[in-house]
């Protein structure tokens, strides 16, 4: 697995018009290929490549969640999603811990709870 630092920009106001959202969200762009991404301007995004797909970790540590989407080439929306909703969700599956790893150890881990 490979961490990568593709582009990720706001929605224009069309996109999001297009897509039926009241605000504008994220896309993360590469190798010219657009995704949505589910994440927020305040959440710190991490992406990681393995064969063909593309992992993007979510993190927002001041409102305690963390998610990860999958996405596969000439699929603009995540194909699965694994979402915790509070550090007491991360815990359970990632251990008390989890702070300390790495962020490639947490992509991993959760990559087994996609598919």
């Amino acid at each position: 697995m490979t961490k990568i630092v593709p582009l990720i920009r706001r929605m224009t106001f069309e996109e999001s018009q297009l897509r039926g959202l009241h605000s504008r969200g994220l896309i993360l762009e590469h190798q010219s290929q657009s995704y949505f991404l589910n994440a927020g301007t305040r959440d710190t995004i991490h992406v990681f490549t393995r064969s063909i797909g593309l992992y993007v970790l979510t993190i927002n540590i001041q409102l305690g969640y963390m998610g990860l989407d999958a996405y596969m080439p000439q699929e603009p929306d995540p194909i699965n999603t694994i979402f915790f909703h509070s550090e007491q969700d991360i815990a359970e599956v990632l251990g008390s811990k989890w702070k300390y790893m790495s962020l490639r150890t947490i992509t991993t881990r959760l990559m087994d709870y996609l598919f």
